[in-house]
């Protein structure tokens, strides 16, 4: 995929909130180019369930290397993206009969330039996520990161799954090592408390919209219920300090995990077949 001529909508959004710009991949995209992962290649196919029958194609190749960058990836063009709304509407991975491979479908921005701004003695990974593991489905795991430390694994991270079949928040913590303990979320970081189920909830099987609005002091995160209204997964208004400020590119990928952990149990397994995601559209600030 390279950045060539496509078509998109710029969407009005209310009054208070800046226009969106939505790709809606049914051609090679002014806004993203593959980052040349090398776990497969992105494509625009048509596809049954996308609302206008196309999708990008994210195609992870049997037997990938561990990690985002053995995976298959895009990128926005522009890397200084900042404060606003993002989203996606897409079909995660599936892994039927695979056994329990370790594959994520991720959204995410990300900015990483290993300086350490922000003086903690960790290196700075500004990064916003909705990501999910083909073992769980019906799980969304959405993360803020500020710090990485990739030698040490010292980290700040504040995570939350969600089962989306039950509305049951199952984990909410900030960490600052890796594996490390879970630290109590402080006021404004668990809210809320619960969210609406979605019935037979399946991001494999399914298209779904996910959406996040970033901003300097809160990240919140939503979907849609079945009669199209808000879902809010997550509404974050904790320590500022806890909330990525620097600009950043907008990407999308599928990835194989050997040490990521669903709740359910390892699954760390390498995918023998392909294992395919449908990227029905992307949603970016203007």
């Amino acid at each position: 995929m390279t950045a060539a001529v496509a078509a998109f909508v710029v969407c009005t959004a209310p009054a208070s909130a800046a226009p969106l710009v939505v790709e809606n991949w049914v051609g090679d995209s002014p806004y993203f180019s593959s980052t040349g992962a090398p776990g497969g290649s992105p494509e625009p196919v048509s596809q049954t369930g996308a609302e206008d029958g196309k999708a990008l194609r994210m195609r992870l190749n049997p037997k990938p290397a561990a990690g985002p960058g053995g995976g298959v990836e895009i990128a926005s063009n522009d890397k200084s993206y900042g404060y606003g709304t993002y989203g996606t509407r897409i079909r995660t991975a599936v892994c039927t009969g695979q056994g329990r491979v370790g594959v994520v479908t991720g959204t995410f921005t990300y900015a990483a330039d290993h300086s350490d701004a922000n003086g903690n003695g960790v290196p700075d990974n500004d990064e916003i996520d909705v990501e999910v593991l083909c073992a769980q489905p019906h799980v969304l795991w959405l993360t803020i990161w500020t710090d990485y430390g990739e030698s040490t694994g010292q980290v700040r991270k504040i995570s939350r799954a969600l089962d989306m079949r039950t509305g049951e928040v199952l984990y909410n913590c900030f960490v600052t090592q890796l594996g490390g303990q879970c630290t109590d979320p402080k006021e404004g970081e668990n809210s809320p408390e619960s969210v609406t189920p979605i019935e037979g909830f399946n991001s494999a099987t399914q298209f779904h919209t996910y959406m996040f609005d970033w901003q300097p002091g809160s990240v919140t995160f939503w979907t849609y219920n079945d009669d199209g209204t808000k879902n809010i997964l997550w509404d974050y208004r904790g320590p500022a300090n806890r909330i990525p400020h620097k600009p950043s590119a907008f990407m999308q990928n599928v990835w194989h995990t050997n040490s990521w952990d669903p709740l359910d149990g390892p699954a760390h397994e390498q995918p023998q077949s392909a294992t395919t995601a449908y990227i029905d559209s992307t949603t970016l600030p203007r």
